[in-house]
């Protein structure tokens, strides 16, 4: 497909583009808003938690405010162009998909936590989506899919803690990665896991070259996943293109 058809296929999905730039416009507060109702409920200071972008008391940059409605208005966009044949709950259900973890990169970025409740939600709703055919295998895939995932990961990193003394991945990328199992597989998420582990160390790199990083502050897997999910997600649908 050229990019004039990809751009003429865009045009024709401007409802979804409108939908996806409205629904990334919120997704900025509630990176910060999320975060910070779970960690006063947890009676920890906001402080505590630190990543790169800077914690939760950090002002949020014009930057994000604008290229996160863009980023989400794109991957609607693309989702609803690749299911044109497809059911609107289809359409949308892929769409919620991309702005999950949107949502949960920027999370991530500025705290290093991926919050259960937005986590969960995302395996179970794979499961549901897996249940009514919205995936390409089966519940009972989505299911064993995601408890392999946890268990052969976990039972690695559990290994790694072991020998080094010191955590691989955090609980909080094996349920996101988990929760990418009910939507991907298995084979799937250890492509991601791949792809994830080249991005963040190169990312890590560059960062500290030209960025600085807050010694107290610990850099997290999460984004670097959900970018190599998004990309997954990206070139599977591409060849529905057409």
């Amino acid at each position: 497909m050229s990019l004039g058809n990809i751009l003429h296929v865009f045009w024709t999905q401007w409802p979804w583009l409108i939908a996806g730039a409205l629904v990334g416009f919120w997704l900025v507060p509630f990176g910060r808003m999320i975060p910070s109702k779970v960690l006063r409920g947890a009676q920890v200071q906001l402080h505590e938690w630190l990543g790169p972008g800077g914690g939760l008391e950090q002002p949020v940059s014009f930057g994000r405010r604008l290229w996160v409605p863009v980023v989400n208005a794109s991957l609607w966009g693309y989702a609803a162009a690749a299911f044109t044949s497809a059911t609107f709950w289809a359409v949308l259900l892929w769409a919620c998909l991309s702005s999950t973890l949107v949502l949960l990169a920027l999370i991530d970025w500025d705290t290093t936590l991926l919050p259960d409740l937005v986590v969960l939600p995302l395996g179970i709703v794979g499961m549901v989506s897996s249940y009514a055919g919205f995936t390409s295998h089966t519940l009972l895939v989505s299911t064993v899919s995601a408890a392999v995932v946890f268990g052969l990961l976990g039972g690695l990193a559990w290994a790694f803690q072991r020998i080094k003394g010191v955590s691989g991945v955090g609980g909080g990328d094996l349920k996101l990665l988990a929760a990418l199992a009910t939507w991907y597989g298995v084979i799937g998420v250890f492509y991601v896991v791949l792809l994830g582990s080249v991005v963040t160390v190169i990312w890590h790199l560059v960062w500290r070259r030209f960025k600085g990083f807050d010694p107290q502050a610990e850099w997290p897997f999460g984004p670097a996943l959900v970018l190599a999910a998004l990309v997954w997600l990206v070139g599977s649908l591409y060849p529905l293109l057409g």
